[in-house]
């Protein structure tokens, strides 16, 4: 016998503290880095790009008539987009998006709950994306997701055979309690995604290249992993039982709260 469920009831019951309102962020990064190894097992292909964007810019804030002092303030964080090359929403990975704690990647230690999360700290999330179905056919899929309707606008095209498939997540409306207790800079916010996703950069065959964009500034996540492995680990030679080994210790930083939850490098958890 089938259970219905309800979204607004299930989102109800999910827990997502003001201070991790860039987990939806992390999980929509780790979709990305799994999409990318179902499409390509070499080290080199993937690339994910990940756009921040802040509300219109306003008019000058002026004090007494003049232009205030100093650099001006950054306009608040209202979305994110993420883009990536990976396998993208193809049938299969499709009908674990419309299960709730769908089982697909549990092997992988991916829970299926991450897209909760996306409703938990935005209003909608609209995503769109290119695939090869069975018959290596290339197609289109968008759709619209929100808490109050669920899964909407669903469209599928037909696409040129050289099109490219990957998929590109808009994560919008950033409600104002997350946003607030959000970090603002693109330093700060590639800071704790390269934390959450440490355990990708140090595993063999390394992490899809990850950029952060918000406006002009553009920031390497590669760029941040080499500062880390300088400042942060130290190597020691052991032996065991006549064989030489180099361990790498690495110091975590701690500098966000939502880092405080479990660790993205340590269980490798995501949606």
């Amino acid at each position: 016998m089938s259970i219905n469920t309800n979204l607004k009831g299930r989102l109800r019951n999910t827990t997502l503290h003001r201070n991790q309102g860039l987990m939806p962020l992390f999980e929509a990064v780790v979709n990305s880095i799994y999409a990318i190894a179902e499409e390509s097992t070499d080290p080199g292909y993937g690339k994910i790009a990940i756009e921040i964007i802040r509300a219109p810019q306003t008019k000058l804030d002026l004090e007494n008539g003049k232009p205030r002092r100093g650099a001006p303030p950054q306009e608040p964080i209202v979305g994110f987009q993420i883009t990536d090359n990976g396998v993208g929403f193809n049938d299969q990975n499709m009908v674990s998006f419309e299960t709730l704690d769908s089982d697909y990647k549990a092997k992988q230690g991916c829970r299926g709950v991450g897209r909760l999360l996306w409703l938990k700290a935005f209003e909608a999330v609209n995503v769109s994306s290119n695939f090869k179905d069975e018959k290596g056919e290339v197609k289109s899929r968008s759709f619209t997701f929100t808490a109050a309707h669920g899964i909407g606008n669903l469209a599928i095209k037909d696409l040129p055979l050289s099109s490219a498939v990957g998929s590109c997540i808009d994560l919008s409306g950033f409600e104002k309690a997350y946003r607030e207790a959000s970090p603002k800079t693109a330093a700060t916010i590639a800071n704790t995604l390269f934390e959450h996703c440490l355990w990708y950069f140090v595993r063999d065959g390394g992490a899809p290249t990850m950029k952060i964009r918000d406006g002009l500034e553009v920031i390497d996540l590669e760029d941040v992993y080499k500062d880390y492995m300088q400042s942060s680990s130290t190597k020691e030679a052991i032996t065991i039982k006549g064989k030489d080994f180099e361990l790498t210790h690495l110091s975590r930083l701690l500098k966000y709260p939502a880092a405080k939850s479990t660790p993205q490098w340590l269980d490798a958890l995501s949606a």
